[in-house]
């Protein structure tokens, strides 16, 4: 099924794509004047991306248009509210896309390994006022993702968890040992690297908040972040290589592959 896409970015990317074509531009000469991809642009217009505001800016420079012709459209988009299915479908797209999967995750375990228990409770916890319906399409929507892992080109997953995500008990004691041997089970597979930061450690890269880098074989690679609400894409090289940064600066905490599974033995150990 294709993806519903807003009708306010529908109305951008079309008057983007009107204003460029105006103006005598190709899509890979307008990603050069923005410093984004073709790819980018071709997304934009179509409505399969939101570009932010400042983007949105520099497009009206570059395009030689009043100010706000695209902001004032821009601005429409705030007030429309899909469905929060509908609104991580972008990501899980992107990440069913990539060559490898870099992530840091401060609070809990990876969406990609946990088990249905853990991952129901977490969703039900951050969204105390949802229907059980809203929860279940979001458990089967982050369930599917991991399918990515058992086909026959699966990814590289590089994995930072810090320690406190490990110890957090959520769904109780039964299902935080099973999250546990699924960490464990994950580890010994090709391709899949788990490392743990210390508790021990103090401040560092990763307290502002958890991140995912996606690589691709032929496209930009792309970090995101999100919040309860919504997900924020980067993807100009000179944030994307920010979020590289904090990702290497991370690997300088960590416990190597082989101490962050002791860690996680005797975490599991202990309950």
């Amino acid at each position: 099924m294709d993806k519903p896409i807003s009708p306010s970015l529908r109305t951008l990317g079309a008057a983007i794509r009107r204003h460029r074509e105006t103006a005598g531009m190709t899509q890979e000469y307008l990603a050069g004047l923005i410093n984004y991809s073709k790819g980018w642009v071709s997304n934009v217009e179509t409505g399969q991306l939101c570009p932010q505001k400042q983007t949105v800016i520099e497009l009206e420079k570059v395009l030689g248009l009043p100010e706000k012709v695209l902001l004032d459209i821009l601005d429409l988009v705030k007030y429309e509210e899909p469905h929060p299915v509908v609104a991580f479908e972008r990501y899980a797209d992107a990440e069913s896309r990539a060559t490898v999967i870099r992530q840091y995750h401060a609070l809990v375990v990876p969406g990609l390994l946990q088990t249905a228990d853990y991952a129901r409770a977490l969703i039900a916890a951050g969204r105390p006022d949802a229907k059980p319906e809203v929860i279940e399409s979001l458990l089967a929507a982050r369930l599917e993702r991991q399918d990515i892992l058992s086909r026959d080109d699966p990814p590289t997953l590089w994995l930072v968890v810090d320690e406190t995500a490990l110890l957090r008990p959520v769904g109780g004691r039964d299902v935080h040992i099973a999250q546990l041997d699924v960490l464990l089970e994950a580890a010994g597979r090709p391709g899949v690297t788990i490392q743990v930061v210390p508790l021990v450690t103090g401040a560092h890269a990763g307290l502002t908040c958890s991140f995912t880098i996606l690589s691709f074989e032929d496209e930009p690679d792309i970090a995101y972040t999100e919040d309860l609400e919504r997900g924020y894409f980067r993807e100009r090289p000179e944030l994307v290589r920010g979020w590289f940064g904090a990702y290497e600066a991370l690997h300088m905490v960590t416990h190597t592959a082989a101490a962050s599974l002791e860690v996680i033995r005797q975490i599991r150990e202990k309950l």
